[in-house]
């Protein structure tokens, strides 16, 4: 198998870094909130026996140049990740993510679907503004601070290890907190359900029955019903870090299921 690369490239959000690793189908890897491309290192290796595998830092976070000096909305994300793709000189590609990875494959799924093979809408919360609002305290809590220990890390994951939590803290070190909040506001401030209606590229949704997502099962399943969705075992937010095993079997069972349901 082809060792795994790193690498820069420039876009108009500036420079992006990202490592990649396998042959065939390009499948861009997208992380959660204040992580980085280290969020699939267990799970590339896998992915990458089928796929050429690109997982990005997003711009602000992990090696990546902070991108441009102001809020940056779902949709910028998306328009990020396609001038990411032209530079790599991809035309079309499997485009998945998790948390506000999922929320922006979500996104390109339904405004640019001319760019995607399909798109895997992986731990991508669905909630209204009030339901963000309600839990607004909590979440400044979660991401001002950079810095969490063992106690704050550990529910998320299934084992948390001192190799983990170092990482976390990096990665959320630096993003910063200003970049992670705004982060969360593109979040709140994007309409999800709207643009699922809209869905025009294959599509696929993967979630662990231990995350905050779960609840949003029905809900996926009423506003996507040709979508595979897969529900993974004793996993939470982070499939890929709990089970890399599992959650690569699914997502690739989810994301050929999709393009066949697409006909």
């Amino acid at each position: 198998m082809q060792q795994q690369q790193e690498g820069f490239t420039s876009t108009r959000y500036g420079r992006i870094h990202y490592v990649e690793q396998g042959a065939g189908e390009p499948l861009i890897l997208m992380h959660s909130n204040g992580c980085s491309h280290h969020e699939f290192d267990a799970a590339l290796p896998l992915l990458a026996q089928k796929y050429r595998c690109i997982a990005w830092d997003m711009p602000g976070h992990g090696d990546s140049e902070p991108g441009p000096n102001r809020h940056l909305s779902v949709l910028d994300y998306v328009d990020a990740v396609v001038a990411f793709m032209d530079s790599l000189g991809i035309q079309k590609a499997h485009i998945g993510g998790a948390s506000i990875g999922g929320m922006i494959a979500l996104a390109a799924g339904a405004i640019t679907p001319d760019r995607a093979l399909s798109v895997a809408i992986i731990e991508a919360p669905l909630r209204s503004e009030r339901e963000w609002a309600a839990q607004w305290a909590r979440t400044e809590r979660m991401f001002a601070f950079l810095q969490q220990g063992e106690a704050e890390v550990a529910p998320r994951l299934r084992k948390l290890t001192p190799e983990l939590l170092e990482r976390w803290n990096i990665d959320r070190l630096k993003a910063g907190s200003w970049r992670m909040m705004d982060v969360m506001w593109a979040l709140r401030q994007f309409d999800a359900r709207a643009h699922l209606q809209r869905m025009h590229a294959p599509a696929c949704v993967v979630i662990g029955d231990k995350g905050p997502v779960f609840g949003s099962k029905s809900a996926y399943a009423e506003l996507l019903p040709r979508a595979p969705l897969k529900v993974l075992t004793d996993c939470g937010h982070f499939p890929m870090i709990d089970d890399p095993q599992a959650f690569c079997a699914a997502l690739h069972e989810a994301i050929c299921e999709a393009r066949a349901a697409a006909g």
